[in-house]
């Protein structure tokens, strides 16, 4: 009986501590990165429209060949990534989180459809074909949310970033390699 009431209190004591918000207003925070967002998009990119999810994609012309990528297939990218910070021109530069110039760095590999990277990004690939390079608009719900990445991203930021496709490699099946 001791120790079922000491469980008890020891959940309801983590339930109070998750449940706290030491003050923060988060939905406060959502709604400035969303005035933001909406800010920067009517002077870098009047009249864009966003994905049903809130995604901004700007395929360079002329760039890309083959097929479109799709689920599970594994790509190899080169980036840089931006945050959206205090006013439209104001970009922090986070050079740390990949390199796209210079090709002499190991491609960032994602498997579509895996997890292993944040959403915006994944769904953004799927608009692209090898050879492609993009420019992406990701709002803090396709990024890293109210956490953070815990490195250079805070809570409730918009990514941006630039993509250059290197290589897909196509998910087969083995019921495909049968046929």
């Amino acid at each position: 009986m001791k120790k079922t009431i000491s469980y008890a209190l020891l959940m309801l004591g983590a339930v109070a501590f998750f449940a706290c918000d030491n003050g923060v207003d988060y939905q406060k925070m959502r709604n400035e990165e969303l005035a933001l967002l909406d800010e920067y998009m009517a002077i870098a990119h009047p009249g864009a429209e966003a994905t049903a999810s809130g995604l901004y994609y700007f395929n360079e012309p002329g760039t890309g060949e083959g097929d479109t990528i799709k689920a599970g297939d594994q790509v190899q990218l080169y980036y840089a990534t931006w945050t959206l910070i205090d006013g439209p021109d104001s970009l922090l530069v986070d050079e740390t989180s990949g390199y796209l110039d210079g090709h002499r760095y190991e491609p960032y590999k994602v498997t579509i459809g895996a997890g292993g990277s944040i959403q915006g990004l994944e769904e953004g690939l799927l608009y692209m074909q090898p050879g492609t390079r993009s420019r992406l608009v990701i709002n803090s719900e396709l990024a890293y949310g109210q956490s953070g990445s815990g490195y250079s991203v805070g809570a409730f930021q918009t990514v941006l970033m630039e993509v250059e496709v290197y290589k897909v490699i196509p998910f087969e099946t083995a019921t495909d390699d049968e046929e």
